[in-house]
């Protein structure tokens, strides 16, 4: 047993004397004002980018196979945009206010014990969506290195037929996923400048694609005046899929948002960047992909949904220094824009996560290292075998992330009235908060189960085709986007008055321990500035002449004022007199 203590002791995170215990590590704390740089062109980027990536490019394909047409299709995009940018928003407050990320919002939500399925879920989906932009990002990595070499382009494939990928394919994810490992040691808020960059590349070259395949055509093509032959009925409930298509791409980007909101240094430019971000990349990207699809249909007998799949189709009809240059730059956007959208959404994500999980062992890095090593294990390069496969992918993340966003919302502003207690977010006191019942929260778990319930069985019949549908499952799977956010929210506030919740509901701390507030945040939470002396509360010592309980942090493992590396940074505690108390 001592070996084994000596062993797991090794493999602690070391953060230079700063606390660490059994729910907490400085990953997980609320981020300092001084390190809250991101404004209107950070968070303008953050949702620019997966707009303006390839598989977004692409979205037309599955809202076209639904059986709308393109200017059906567009009004279903602008809609999601409205929708998507509303989520976004109400989500962001309990990042934005208090600075705190997803992992500590499900503890908010669920329980200091029950955030684990919250955490879960996520984790679950930060593996698949990694392998599967991963995957698209070795597309785009191809391009590059097509342009470079065409005897790489032409390179033969030595795989049988029943492998769904191709040699170069292989060869292009290996090296992608080699590029995308040293960014683990990135903290998460410094990418946001390689964010920009490569925002505005992936734009340019979006612009550029639909400019080359009209002008080269003459004209948008078929696609573009095929009509659809759909009921009243039948469209309305497409409509409402297709914008629960739309909705479902962006559905974990949504549930993230306060990992990133917590970053924001002013609130306005922040939810400006976040509209304008959604509205202006979110419309141009798939309306360019549904316009140059149907102008290679025209032009090659077969349209073209995947902007690598155009650009190598330029290289193979003639490999001239122009079209290098051009496949060359379209490669390096997209490839970036790929890069970092995995890192934000899924590799930090999941890091995120799982030191929540396992704050002793691990941090934001080691986690998005373990994603990145197993990520391979869902075998992405399936996904794109056909337009249904890729369909159900897209519908089915939101109806496990819809659920706590709701939740969330009727949580932060009608429960609580906008006002936490942090330091109750790292204690397992039973007056704590975030306890509950023994440190499960069962009206938000009642709340999720039924919202994430109703979801599943038009998933299943969407997959299942050989299955006899029932129409109401169905439809409620077509606009989940709208009924998953009214059913789980509307739940779990009927719960909340049917048995209310009696830990400190509606207060927030007096005080900033964690020296992370603003003098004019403090001013307006009536919070008191950070002070040296709080290290003395944090050590349970007699303050003010009253005898002082401190909640504890998960653990006994309380590092003295002594051995702390800085006093800037603040301890985790709620001292309680025993007159508050009583």
């Amino acid at each position: 047993m001592s070996a084994l203590a000596s062993f797991l002791q090794k493999l602690e995170v070391k953060n230079s004397g700063l606390p660490v215990s059994a729910l907490r590590n400085p990953d997980l704390e609320p981020i300092p004002h001084a390190k809250r740089q991101w404004a209107f062109w950070s968070f303008f980027a953050y949702y620019g980018l997966p707009n303006v990536s390839a598989a977004t490019f692409s979205i037309g394909s599955a809202l076209l196979s639904l059986g709308l047409n393109i200017k059906q299709s567009i009004g279903t995009i602008i809609v999601g945009n409205i929708v998507i940018t509303l989520y976004t928003i109400m989500n962001s407050n309990p990042g934005f206010k208090y600075h705190i990320g997803y992992t500590l919002e499900q503890r908010m939500l669920f329980g200091i014990r029950g955030s684990v399925i919250g955490i879960i879920i996520r984790v679950g989906l930060s593996v698949v969506l990694y392998g599967y932009l991963s995957w698209l990002g070795a597309l785009c990595l191809n391009l590059i290195f097509s342009s470079w070499s065409k005897s790489y382009m032409n390179m033969k494939n030595t795989f049988p037929e029943s492998v769904p990928m191709t040699t170069r394919d292989c060869v292009a994810f290996l090296i992608f996923q080699l590029i995308q490992m040293p960014f683990s040691f990135v903290k998460p808020r410094k990418i946001n400048t390689m964010g920009i960059v490569f925002c505005f590349m992936a734009m340019f070259s979006v612009i550029g694609i639909l400019a080359y395949t009209v002008s080269t055509n003459g004209g948008p093509g078929p696609l573009y005046y095929k009509g659809q032959d759909l009921s009243a009925n039948q469209r309305a409930w497409t409509w409402l899929l297709a914008i629960t298509v739309w909705y479902s791409g962006m559905s974990p980007v949504i549930a993230n948002q306060s990992d990133y909101s917590r970053y924001g240094s002013h609130n306005i430019k922040m939810q400006i960047g976040v509209a304008l971000g959604v509205f202006i990349t979110g419309t141009l990207a798939p309306v360019a992909g549904m316009f140059s699809a149907s102008a290679t249909e025209q032009l090659y007998g077969e349209p073209l949904w995947l902007p690598t799949d155009m650009a190598l189709k330029w290289l193979q009809d003639g490999y001239t220094a122009k079209a290098r240059c051009a496949v060359f730059f379209i490669g390096l956007s997209f490839t970036g824009t790929q890069l970092v959208v995995n890192m934000t959404q899924n590799g930090y994500a999941c890091g995120m996560d799982l030191a929540g999980l396992f704050p002793k062992y691990i941090n934001i890095t080691r986690g998005t290292l373990f994603v990145q090593l197993i990520s391979w294990v869902v075998q992405p390069w399936t996904f794109f075998n056909t337009t249904s496969a890729f369909l159900d992918s897209m519908t089915s993340f939101g109806i496990f992330t819809t659920p706590i966003m709701a939740i969330n919302v009727i949580d932060f502003y009608i429960v609580r009235k906008g006002r936490v207690s942090i330091t109750d977010l790292f204690t397992q006191d039973q007056n704590g908060a975030f306890w509950f019942y023994h440190g499960i929260n069962f009206r938000a778990l009642a709340a999720l189960l039924v919202g994430i319930a109703l979801g599943i069985p038009g998933l299943v019949f969407s997959v299942q085709t050989d299955l006899k549908p029932n129409a109401a499952m169905n439809n409620f799977y077509s606009g989940y986007t709208f009924f998953t956010v009214i059913v789980s929210g509307a739940l779990y506030y009927i719960l909340v008055l049917l048995f209310p919740i009696k830990q400190r509901v509606g207060i927030s701390d007096e005080k900033d321990y964690f020296n992370a507030f603003s003098p004019e945040e403090c001013r307006n939470l009536g919070m008191e500035l950070y002070s040296e002396s709080f290290d003395t509360e944090y050590l349970g010592l007699e303050t003010g002449g009253a005898k002082s309980r401190v909640y504890g942090i998960g653990s006994q493992n309380h590092t003295p004022v002594s051995q702390r590396s800085s006093k800037s940074e603040a301890p985790v505690v709620v001292v309680e007199t025993a007159a508050e108390k009583s």
